[in-house]
């Protein structure tokens, strides 16, 4: 994240268009680094690898891997499963496992290669691992910001709300 982004984003978590509840939960969310500590050394840099490849991000800019990390440690699910499918952690191990020896060391090509495969053969456990990945991302005040989304300025309510109408702050905050 450049400092120009970094500083956009405090700006409105900090204005008065933000409510605390939600000025809390995004600050969080914008430096949250979780120490590994539920898959091993190994498996977690898969896991990073994989996280890349599936949904492009910097890991020095939004911890996805650490955030899964954290939340199978935690013992926090999302409230279902399929009834055939074994426990998150469980899953994704297996999914990690699948993967090619040295997978995080591969090439971009090579690793996009070797995704199909692995998807084929868990396909719940990818379907999970890519829908928690993209629910991280998308909940990342960084991402919403360069997406030029400003919908967490919640404070003031959304008097305009047609097409192509915009609020004052979206246009003041918004990446430019």
């Amino acid at each position: 994240m450049t400092p120009e982004e970094r500083s956009a984003v405090l700006a409105l978590l900090h204005s008065a268009h933000v409510t605390e509840p939600t000025r809390r939960a995004l600050l969080e969310r914008l430096d949250a680094r979780y120490e590994r500590q539920f898959f091993d050394e190994a498996e977690f840099g898969q896991l990073r690898a994989l996280a890349v490849r599936l949904v492009p991000h910097d890991p020095a800019d939004m911890d996805l891997t650490g955030t899964v990390d954290h939340r199978l440690h935690a013992g926090a699910g999302d409230g279902w499963r399929y009834a055939d499918a074994p426990p998150d952690g469980d899953a994704y191990r297996a999914l990690l496992a699948a993967l090619p020896d040295g997978f995080e060391t591969l090439d971009a090509e090579a690793q996009d290669t070797a995704i199909p495969a692995v998807q084929a053969s868990h396909p719940h456990a990818f379907e999970d691992l890519l829908a928690e990945l993209t629910e991280a991302f998308m909940a990342h005040p960084l991402t919403q910001y360069r997406f030029g989304y400003v919908g967490f300025a919640d404070a003031p309510q959304w008097p305009h709300v047609g097409p192509n109408e915009l609020e004052p702050r979206e246009v003041a905050y918004g990446p430019h």
